[in-house]
């Protein structure tokens, strides 16, 4: 895994080869979760999409090196307090992203060389023996990230891209999806919508909001859609599932194998061809795509169902997240379920 540090150069990060003792998976932050949550009071920015300001370390912020402020408290009803460690006395800048992929370059061409060999590698031991290789797409960083390193690894009509689609996901998501769908068809791959037949409202009055002991939503909603029909319209019994992964996100996924025969689906090899910590994934879908800062702010595209379960339901550990995304996109709005009081 792969450290960082700070670059009061550009304001972004760098990659080095230390040990990190666990994860702080650092985000950049832009003008909307500045604006969502009140900085604007005490800094002078512009508002623009194309740039971050900083970088956020769950609710504590970076600019330049430099811790500047944390958010305390909130809740589902009350926004988070905010701590202003230094004012700073100037209009804000932006990260120096060209700058910053500069420096980090040589580091993303190893890893980036290293996946791209283990994704030929599996395809190449297997072609002759399965029926089809499937990217799993979820419309998130991992996943654009995941696609583009397979799209360099495979020739273009030897897989097929399928997106679990949850009806649970942001809008923002969908957009996203939209434009990869576009991109894969102009690339000449294969691109897959796959849902299930029970409304996203009507699973959660059916098996209640999902939880980590009550992990239904991906079963229900993703993965049994996406087998049904890998099997039933694309004829496809032995398949390889290309995933991409993040290690920090949890315990239980960082102990993943990353090749496995039917542990996740019956007859189905699952194949994690890259532990991609959120630092690499950060850096390299700046390089790759377009698409960044289109993304929800500060919840790295986590499927509502599981970011509510996680977030809400469970341990309310990023509350001020979940003030950002209160105002950002209602969920009782989104799904039209009450909430239930916490």
């Amino acid at each position: 895994m792969y450290n960082y540090i700070y670059d009061v150069e550009t304001g972004g990060l760098l990659l080095n080869t230390s040990p990190m003792q666990f994860s702080k998976e650092p985000r950049p932050v832009y003008y909307k979760e500045l604006d969502l949550l009140g900085f604007d009071k005490y800094w002078d920015y512009e508002k623009q999409d194309a740039l971050p300001y900083m970088w956020a370390e769950a609710n504590k912020y970076y600019y330049f090196g430099r811790l500047v402020a944390q958010t305390k408290g909130g809740s589902l009803y009350a926004a988070p307090e905010l701590e202003i460690k230094e004012e700073i006395g100037e209009k804000l800048r932006t990260v120096d992203i060209d700058r910053m992929l500069e420096k980090n370059a040589d580091s993303l061409q190893i890893l980036e060389q290293e996946t791209v060999k283990k994704i030929y590698d599996v395809w190449n031991r297997y072609k002759g023996k399965l029926d089809i290789f499937h990217v799993a797409f979820s419309g998130g960083k991992d996943s654009i990230v995941l696609l583009d390193l397979v799209k360099k690894a495979l020739p273009k009509d030897e897989f097929v891209v399928v997106f679990g689609d949850t009806q649970m996901e942001f809008p923002d998501t969908y957009d996203v999806v939209d434009k990869i769908e576009e991109q894969c068809k102009a690339d000449g791959i294969r691109f897959y919508r796959a849902k299930s037949h029970m409304e996203a409202q009507e699973s959660w009055r059916t098996f209640g909001p999902p939880s980590r002991r009550i992990r239904w939503c991906c079963t229900v909603l993703k993965t049994a859609p996406v087998i049904k029909l890998l099997r039933d319209e694309l004829k496809a019994r032995r398949v390889v599932m290309l995933t991409g992964v993040r290690a920090e996100e949890s315990l239980q996924r960082s102990d993943y194998e990353e090749f496995s025969m039917g542990k996740k689906v019956s007859g189905s090899i699952a194949s994690i061809p890259f532990w991609i910590g959120m630092l690499r994934k950060y850096i390299y879908t700046f390089i790759t795509t377009g698409l960044f800062s289109t993304m929800p702010t500060g919840q790295d595209l986590i499927g509502l169902g599981v970011w509510f379960a996680r977030t809400v339901l469970v341990s309310m550990s990023t509350l001020s997240g979940f003030a950002v995304l209160k105002k950002q996109m209602p969920i009782w709005i989104l799904l039209r379920i009450p909430l239930p009081r916490i």
